[in-house]
């Protein structure tokens, strides 16, 4: 218990730090510094999600959902990200505090969504690949990171090809992933026998259809802005 309290201290501070450098060295003006540190994290997260894919591929019809044995990498990948989500939520309060920027509400509802999340796959020992499978789609945020670096060093071409990569890897990654394991998700609760791991496919169901839902309102926001071509 203790070991794993330091683990995930231990990755909240690299996050933590992460966007203190980036803000510190790399782009004083916070909006863009934090998009730009996120990014970079966010690269780590998907890298996770995709080893996590590859592993448990043979568990897609119970929707990467199954219980872990001890040990498993999974867990502190799961880790991984709880550390993410908490320092992003300290450089939040931070922006709010000092640079008065009041934070998305739809990111903090994107957080708090999967700290419950996370937090139920730690607590009830199952469904750490279907946790970090979720990750692959951060690849979003890594194209909102470059959008940043472009606006930091001032190249029109890097900005404008971000901001359509980010619409296509929403359009073709996120919102299909979420609603395949969603899909897969509700299979086995209405046709699949659950058994002993119903409350971990509850708490996989909401916290998926909350996540399709924000997925359909950032398409629309995007659709304002962007145009795919």
């Amino acid at each position: 218990m203790v070991g794993e309290l330091i683990t995930l201290v231990g990755f909240t501070a690299f996050f933590t730090l992460l966007h203190a450098i980036a803000i510190a060295n790399v782009e004083p003006v916070y909006a863009r510094a934090f998009k730009l540190s996120r990014g970079i994290a966010a690269a780590v997260l998907t890298t996770l999600g995709i080893l996590a894919l590859i592993d448990a591929m043979p568990h897609w019809r119970s929707a990467f959902l199954y219980v872990h044995e001890a040990g498993d990498w999974m867990r502190y990948g799961v880790f991984c990200i709880y550390g993410h989500l908490l320092s992003d939520f300290i450089w939040m309060a931070v922006g709010r505090v000092r640079f008065g920027i009041k934070p998305r509400a739809d990111l903090v509802l994107h957080h708090v969504l999967g700290l419950v999340g996370f937090g139920a796959a730690l607590y009830l020992h199952v469904g750490y690949a279907l946790a970090l499978i979720t990750m692959i789609t951060e690849l979003m945020p890594v194209t909102t990171g470059i959008n940043a670096l472009g606006k930091r060093i001032a190249v029109p071409a890097l900005v404008d090809g971000a901001e359509k990569a980010r619409l296509h890897v929403l359009v073709w990654l996120r919102l299909p992933l979420w609603l395949t394991l969603l899909t897969l998700t509700a299979t086995v609760l209405a046709l699949g026998n659950p058994g002993a791991l119903l409350p971990a496919y509850l708490v996989a169901f909401g916290g998926l259809a909350g996540l399709v839902l924000l997925a359909v309102y950032w398409l629309g926001n995007c659709r304002q802005h962007v145009d795919f071509y």
